[in-house]
């Protein structure tokens, strides 16, 4: 029904835009009437606001892409280009239902392994100039899908095929030997893993020096099947019954395979080396100019692409010029930030112009606790890894952290109770049957529980120290906390924290230790590193269903060290206790069983739920907040546009308007409170 209410608006306001496009100069004046043309009133949209009569939309960026390839980029910043300029096979709507789009229709077989996919007949692919380049056939999934699977072409999203389709895995695999295997006799004893004959056929190198011949793994091998140009087949390693929302991801749309061909690597470098099939078509993209988007007038939706024309400019001092430029109408799109955000509010005309933007929660952050330590020697990292296994010290840092505080200081133009939350899982990401996953046993008591409480993080910390000095450790443990100091309130808001938890705790119990980073890679040299005792992590949703919150902590993971399995980025330490690696192995079953759970989902959300709950009742990490609600200024309703917590849709400019004014918060509160009241929040 929701979707027929949205299709009937569009529907009437389309009509109202040609009424207002064709006028009626030319109609008869009526019998005893006079000659004055009648006068067509502008279009307004949901939030009253007048639909400006040219569909342009301007706004500045100040960091420029790597990569266009979307089959190649897992950053959801270059994604933004696919997302608008290629159709997947399913999209959402404005309230995140799925919905049909270069697919018309699909069905799953009896056993659920099996997706078959009806394509949409005459889709067409154009290239930058508009020109059709050709249709878009089920081949184009299929050599897109061979395209990510193999190593040769880096794909940093491959995981998101690896152990879904059937031998996805194995080409990984089989391709990565074959890049690094050596002539047969030339190999390096204890270096080289695979060699090759003069035939190509691949070996591994055994232990002793023998050989065991790979078997060959062929791209035809890989699950994905077009049964004609417009009927396709993925086939899964095992049931997921959230395989349709993983579609929305770079990883899964078509690619033309004469494109993957000729360029390789290179394609899809520049708006020369890649064809369009979506809303839009990217026109000019000129690095650290502008970019271009032009409407594809002949996408099979086109009715309800209203903005003609994108402009997007490149200024590295967009964050502080757009702000005046939106003031001037040369832009029609700035963030307020937290430098700006109270003179702007404080002045009548300009808060008018301001709204906090929509909290998508794709992206969940969480304090981690991390049990393998690896950074500098100053800070002792080995009396850490004794604390950090105690039940009770971690507990005391876990009731002991002042949320809101934190919050406060990392957003501090918005209301940081918007922003947090307590479980990993964010309110409203997952429901079935009417019921928010978080409602279900074991996350429905956290959920209801302020984790904040100085009486317990004293009590927790006075068990702590009796149990931790019989251990040898020193106090206060020293707290090494690492921000990056390109979010502009990272480090401010490390400082609360740790003003915060010194003044609660006590100074002869911890000693937080606030660290500027100054490497290269903050992500592959702190965290993916272990180079932390206590940090702020995140995790962005993959599909939509629980399990993907719970992939960071599976058994190879580089966010907290729980686990044994650990990346190539550093080495493991059997830092864990027997009581540690007890809550580890009981953790990994709860999850284990619940990833089988895919018949009944009100099971598989109670399993999923008792795992995650689990891992926070035994301070493993503490969950934070998720991000968003920020201040903007903005000519768009985003309500109008997709939504999902996850994946590219809210990256979509389909559907939007631009409009005359900007939109104000109470304009916002009013469209946020009527899209709450049909989601059921």
């Amino acid at each position: 029904m929701k979707t027929k209410r949205i299709l009937a608006f569009l529907l009437a306001l389309a009509m109202v835009l040609s009424m207002a496009a064709c006028g009626k100069k030319e109609d008869p004046p009526a019998p005893g009437g006079d000659d004055t043309p009648d006068v067509v009133a502008p279009a307004t949209g949901p939030d009253g606001r007048t639909i400006a009569a040219e569909q342009v939309y301007r706004s500045l960026y100040s960091s420029e892409m790597t990569t266009m390839n979307y089959l190649s980029s897992g950053t959801t910043y270059e994604l933004e280009v696919g997302a608008n300029t290629i159709d997947s096979l399913v999209e959402n709507d404005t309230y995140g239902n799925i919905v049909p789009c270069a697919a018309l229709s699909w069905e799953t077989s009896a056993d659920g392994l099996v997706w078959t996919f009806h394509l949409r007949p005459d889709q067409k692919w154009y290239d930058k100039d508009g020109n059709e380049m050709g249709p878009v056939t089920a081949h184009d999934y299929v050599a897109a899908a061979r395209y990510v699977c193999d190593s040769d072409m880096d794909c940093s999203n491959s995981y998101m095929m690896d152990g879904w389709l059937v031998n996805a895995t194995e080409l990984l695999d089989y391709t990565a030997a074959k890049l690094i295997a050596v002539d047969k006799g030339t190999e390096v004893v204890g270096e080289d893993d695979y060699v090759k004959d003069e035939n190509g056929v691949i070996f591994e190198v055994n232990e002793d020096g023998t050989y065991t011949e790979l078997p060959e793994v062929r791209p035809e091998d890989l699950g994905v099947v077009a049964k004609d140009d417009l009927t396709l087949e993925y086939h899964l390693e095992m049931v997921r019954p959230y395989f349709l929302t993983a579609l929305q991801f770079g990883t899964y749309w078509p690619a033309p395979a004469a494109l993957l061909e000729q360029y390789g690597k290179d394609f899809a470098l520049d708006n020369s080396k890649m064809w369009f099939n979506g809303a839009y078509i990217l026109q000019v993209a000129e690095p650290q100019q502008k970019r271009v988007y032009v409407k594809n007038a002949n996408n099979w939706d086109a009715e309800h692409i209203y903005i003609e024309r994108i402009e997007e400019t490149y200024n590295q001092e967009a964050a502080s010029l757009a702000p005046e430029m939106f003031l001037r109408g040369e832009v029609d799109y700035a963030g307020i930030g937290s430098d700006i955000v109270n003179d702007w509010l404080a002045d009548p005309e300009k808060s008018a112009l301001v709204s906090t933007s929509r909290i998508i929660g794709d992206y969940s952050y969480f304090f981690g606790f991390n049990f393998e330590p690896k950074f500098d020697a100053e800070y002792k990292p080995e009396n850490w890894g004794i604390a950090v296994n105690n039940f009770n010290f971690r507990k005391s840092l876990f009731h002991g952290i002042d949320k809101i505080s934190y919050l406060r200081a990392t957003f501090p133009a918005s209301s940081p109770e918007m922003h947090a939350q307590r479980t990993v899982t964010p309110l409203g990401f997952a429901s079935y049957n009417g019921k928010d996953y978080t409602s279900y046993a074991g996350l429905k008591e956290i959920t209801e529980t302020e984790t904040f409480n100085e009486t317990l993080a004293l009590e927790y910390k006075e068990k702590a120290i009796a149990e931790l000095e019989a251990l040898g450790v020193t106090f206060p443990v020293q707290i090494p906390v690492n921000y990056n100091p390109s979010w502009s309130t990272w480090g401010n808001a490390s400082t609360v924290l740790e003003q915060q938890l010194e003044e609660l705790l006590g100074t002869d119990y911890i000693d937080v230790v606030v660290v500027e980073f100054a490497g290269n890679s903050f992500l592959n040299e702190t965290r993916r590193n272990g180079n932390y005792a206590l940090q702020v992590l995140n995790w962005g949703a993959d599909f939509m269903d629980p399990e993907t919150w719970a992939d960071p902590f599976h058994y190879k993971n580089s966010y907290n060290f729980f686990c044994p399995d650990t990346d190539t980025y550093r080495v493991f330490q059997d830092t864990k206790t027997p009581e540690t690696k007890a809550l580890m192995e009981e953790y990994f079953k709860l999850q284990d069983y619940a990833r089988t759970c895919v018949t009944d989902m009100d099971e598989r959300f109670e399993a999923f739920a008792k795992a995650e709950a689990f891992y926070i009742n035994n301070a493993i990490i503490l969950p934070g907040y998720i991000s968003g609600g920020s201040y903007i200024a903005t000519k768009l309703n985003a309500f109008e546009g997709q939504y999902a917590m996850m994946g590219q849709s809210s990256s979509r400019f389909k559907g939007q308007h631009v409009y005359e004014e900007a939109m104000s918060q109470d304009m916002f509160d009013d469209q946020y409170a009527k899209w709450k009241a049909e989601m059921g929040l």
